[in-house]
Parts: C-alpha cells; structure tokens; sequence
C-alpha cells in the first residue's frame, strides 16, 4: 500500500530543496538523508511544511522527531486532532 502523505511530503521536501529527494524512506534521518539539510534550512523547511500541510510544530516534539516517517506520523496526527 502506497502511503499518499509520505509521498507528499517527500514531494514538498524535494520541491522546498529543489533537489533529488526519491531516495528517501521513512527510515531516512532527516538530519543525514537530505543533502543540503543544515540546521537553518531545517527550521525553514518545517515552517513551510506547516503552510503546506495546515499542522504546527511543537519545538519539543521537533527534538524528538528524527526520520521522516516520525515527521510524517506527526503531521497525521496533527491534522486528525485538527478534524
């Protein structure tokens, strides 16, 4: 089964970079898999990821998140409390 908001995400993380992101899994660490990633552009990827997926992200929870499928998981989360 395809998971259509990981996909998503990968796409929007892809797009935001503007790089080659395809290799990503919900296993990739996101502070080693994405090429370019530094700390900045983390904080700055999260802030667009949240216009774009409608979530917040908690400082607290954004320590404890450290692959992508944890960053997925988290903004599934965010918009089923939303709903």
């Amino acid at each position: 089964m395809t998971d259509t908001l990981f996909n998503d995400v990968v796409t929007r993380i892809g797009e935001y970079l503007e790089t080659d992101v395809s290799h990503l899994t919900p296993d990739s660490k996101l502070a080693t898999s994405i090429d370019g990633l530094n700390s900045l552009k983390m904080f700055e990827m999260i802030l667009y990821l949240e216009d774009c997926f409608g979530v917040e992200f908690d400082e607290a929870v954004m320590d404890q998140i450290d692959t992508l499928g944890g960053l997925v998981d988290h903004i599934r989360e965010q918009r089923a409390a939303a709903a």
